[in-house]
């Protein structure tokens, strides 16, 4: 069924907020905050005697290896769901999340995202109902894999997945504190997200642009009167798919999310190879890094920058010696976050410059 619906756009100031978050200058703060909060952990925690200790034998070289071969499979479930929900060449899926992963680089990850996202979809010159699919529906399944995983995974390991040496919801520190209140607002907005698109999305589009005529929110109004409009839009063409469109969306991101899990289970047994390798032991630690990036859903930091290094010593704590645990740190973030930021200051601003400016900057 052809799209009748125009185009969607971005007001001039969204686009060139969008523009100017793909610009390579923006890598000098999330570089600082990584190397502050290294710097730090180095101080405190760092042990040169049992770095010394850490075996670099060819199998912490194996599992390394695994690691960086998630990561590309990682980037294959994200550009299988992309592919699905745009039905771009998978080159061209290729390149577009190497720019989201980038600008999600280098923006807090409360912020951004959609905007980013429909700046670069109709800069590709994609139809309004499948723009307005894929920025919604990659939402809903993002925060549902989460939402829908923890409860199943507190089920059967409890108290103990969500930080190390926690025996029971009470004891609520400040990481226990935030998973919950994180985990709340996850649940609300992702409720909130399916039952506006799959249900009700006339509702959506009354909100919000109710929201859009109060003076306090006059800066918001175009955005908001645009998001209700996209949402009337994408219900439309969630609903005119087959089963095998939703097939590959659901699939591409539970495997994205999980080989970026698994990922930091290979570095762990790299360098602790006392590391018990049962799936027992594998899927306890899998489980902990789903707590650890709920409660970073929500960073004020660019992609989590410092904060993510800081959190993952933490949370593996009780695997890896506190001395050492920057070092798994230190490979996660070079691999996962500072790859996706030398990848696209190579690729953002060649597609800038082809998209937006026409070759001529």
């Amino acid at each position: 069924m052809q799209d009748s619906n125009p185009i969607p756009v971005l007001d001039a100031e969204s686009q060139q907020q969008v523009i100017r978050s793909f610009r390579v200058s923006r890598i000098i703060l999330p570089v600082l905050l990584g190397v502050a909060a290294v710097a730090y952990l180095f101080y405190r925690q760092f042990d040169l005697t049992q770095f010394r200790a850490i075996e670099w034998s060819g199998q912490a070289f194996i599992w390394i290896g695994a690691a960086f071969l998630l990561l590309a499979v990682r980037h294959f479930f994200y550009s299988l769901r992309l592919r699905t929900l745009t039905r771009f060449s998978w080159r061209k899926c290729a390149e577009l999340i190497v720019l989201w992963e980038f600008s999600a680089a280098l923006t807090p990850t409360s912020k951004g995202g959609p905007f980013v996202m429909l700046f670069v979809l109709t800069k590709e010159k994609l139809s309004a109902g499948r723009t307005a699919a894929a920025i919604f529906y990659t939402m809903v399944c993002d925060s549902g894999f989460f939402v829908l995983t923890l409860p199943i995974l507190l089920a059967i390991y409890g108290p103990p997945m969500l930080y190390p040496g926690m025996t029971s919801y009470s004891d609520v520190g400040l990481a226990s504190g935030t998973f919950f209140v994180t985990y709340s607002l996850m649940v609300t907005y992702w409720i909130c997200l399916v039952f506006l698109l799959l249900f009700r999305p006339r509702y959506a589009k009354i909100a919000l642009g109710w929201l859009a005529q109060r003076s306090f929110l006059k800066k918001f109004s175009t955005k908001l009167s645009l998001l209700g409009d996209e949402f009337t839009i994408a219900a439309e063409e969630l609903h005119r798919q087959n089963w095998r469109y939703h097939l590959g969306v659901i699939v591409g991101t539970i495997g994205a999310w999980t080989s970026k899990f698994i990922m930091i289970n290979c570095l762990i047994i790299a360098i602790v190879p006392s590391t018990p390798v049962d799936g027992g032991t594998q899927a306890f630690i899998y489980a902990r890094m789903v707590a650890m990036f709920i409660i970073m859903a929500f960073s004020p930091t660019p992609g989590g920058a410092g904060l993510a290094e800081m959190a993952l010593v933490g949370f593996i704590s009780d695997y890896v010696p506190s001395g050492i645990a920057l070092v798994v740190a230190l490979l996660w973030r070079g691999m996962a976050y500072y790859g996706y930021l030398l990848m696209g200051a190579i690729v953002a601003p060649a597609w800038v410059a082809a998209k937006v400016y026409g070759g001529k900057k």
